[in-house]
């Protein structure tokens, strides 16, 4: 991760007490986050500095004395502290110096600027909250979702935009994407990236199904079809209808997941460019539906709505059963899940490299259109696979199954989208 690291040593003398000093810093371009820590002595209880931030136009927070550390983001920031563009040039930490005792005191500053780079980010496409009926406030889901590790969750109520009310002010630390899920008696599926992008959710044949989808499409909204075999709430209006991915993976692994995996695969082997997506579909407190299960990755450049959103329309996904479970970092000649590989005409073969991490004994399957291809086992929880395929294929994707015994089945672990070859 490219990060610029700076730490000052600031010395307050008891004549500045009641002063804002300005620590000042230069920020560089394509800068996506910026992070402050400080500390000094606090143990005579006399002794009190304030902490805020300055960009080049305006003071963009305030924390008093109620913080040690604060960040600001593109789009997400430290509660008391205001998220957007971050400007090249001159900022500073502000430093208020309440309280100063008779020998003065010395300030430790140490600031992080994170660069704009190309990054695995993980989180939530599908949950609910207490706008539709879900148990929880958008903070409780929040707060969720950042102690699982995510870093971006979609607000995915039913039929209604109320909650994305909460998306406008982009201050939460978490990076929250407006959505709405259309929840229709034939079929669920998720509007991502606007505040209002459902007209109607009342639809009852395939075209008045397409024509929502299609508007929503319109408006820039990403469309994504739900839970498409669910016994409760299939799918039911075709697949020929306007969408941008599929949900493979909805809440725990079970068999509404391995058939919209077959679906998928057959889709593929016909020559068809279909994104998989997953998410919890979280409501409320469940022994087995939470947070991140299943956690997906989307790989980026920033932590943006527009770049999460865009990385999920090349396919630059990565669905894992957990935040923190089996990952499999996969490429064909360098090129990653979602892409397309340059290939070399003069040879008739590709090279494979994948590296598994965080594996528990998982079941390692090379797919493509010609079906099942290789499979290995991740003894070590790291495996790193490097071999050459034919370049002769649609294209290949990865899945890591894992035995689990207490369950008396094999669930999935992790699964990748295709790299496609032509």
């Amino acid at each position: 991760m490219p990060v610029v690291t700076i730490g000052r040593q600031v010395n307050i003398s008891p004549e500045e007490e009641k002063t804002y000093l300005e620590v000042r810093f230069h920020v560089p371009a394509d800068a996506e986050r910026i992070h402050v820590a400080y500390q000094y002595d606090r143990a005579d209880g006399k002794t009190v500095i304030d902490l805020g931030l300055r960009s080049p136009e305006r003071i963009v927070g305030w924390s008093g004395g109620a913080r040690t550390e604060m960040f600001v983001g593109l789009e997400t920031a430290t509660p008391g502290y205001a998220s957007g563009d971050i400007a090249s040039g001159e900022w500073a930490v502000l430093l208020g110096a309440y309280k100063v005792p008779d020998e003065g005191t010395e300030v430790s500053v140490s600031i992080e600027i994170q660069l704009k780079h190309k990054r695995w980010i993980p989180g939530d496409l599908h949950a609910h909250t207490y706008y539709s009926d879900g148990k929880h406030s958008v903070s409780e889901v929040s707060r969720s979702c950042l102690d699982k590790g995510l870093a971006f969750l979609a607000m995915t109520d039913h039929n209604t935009f109320s909650q994305n009310r909460n998306t406008l002010a982009k201050t939460e630390e978490l990076l929250l994407i407006p959505g709405v899920e259309m929840t229709n008696y034939k079929g669920h599926a998720n509007l991502l990236g606007q505040l209002d992008a459902l007209e109607d959710f009342r639809v009852y044949t395939v075209e008045q199904a397409s024509e929502q989808l299609a508007k929503g499409r319109e408006k820039g909204a990403l469309a994504v079809l739900n839970h498409p075999f669910c016994p409760d709430c299939p799918w039911e209006f075709g697949f020929d209808v306007p969408f941008d991915a599929i949900e493979v993976w909805n809440g725990p692994w079970r068999e509404l997941n391995e058939t919209a995996v077959r679906w998928w695969q057959e889709r593929l082997a016909e020559g068809r460019r279909i994104v998989a997506v997953g998410g919890s579909d979280f409501h409320g407190p469940h022994p087995w539906v939470q947070h991140g299960r299943p956690t997906a990755h989307v790989q980026s450049e920033s932590l943006t709505a527009a770049g999460i959103l865009e990385g999920i329309r090349r396919g630059n996904v990565v669905l894992t059963l957990d935040p923190d479970s089996t990952f499999i970092d996969f490429q064909i000649n360098g090129t990653y899940a979602g892409d397309q590989v340059q290939r070399n005409s003069e040879h008739g073969t590709v090279v494979m490299e994948a590296v598994i991490r965080r594996a528990q004994g998982d079941q390692i399957s090379l797919w493509s259109d010609r079906g099942l291809e290789r499979q290995w086992t991740a003894a070590n929880d790291e495996l790193t696979l490097t071999c050459e395929l034919p370049q002769d294929r649609l294209f290949y994707r990865m899945e890591a199954r894992r035995d689990m015994g207490e369950l008396g089945a094999q669930v999935m672990t992790c699964l990748t989208n295709p790299v496609y070859l032509r």
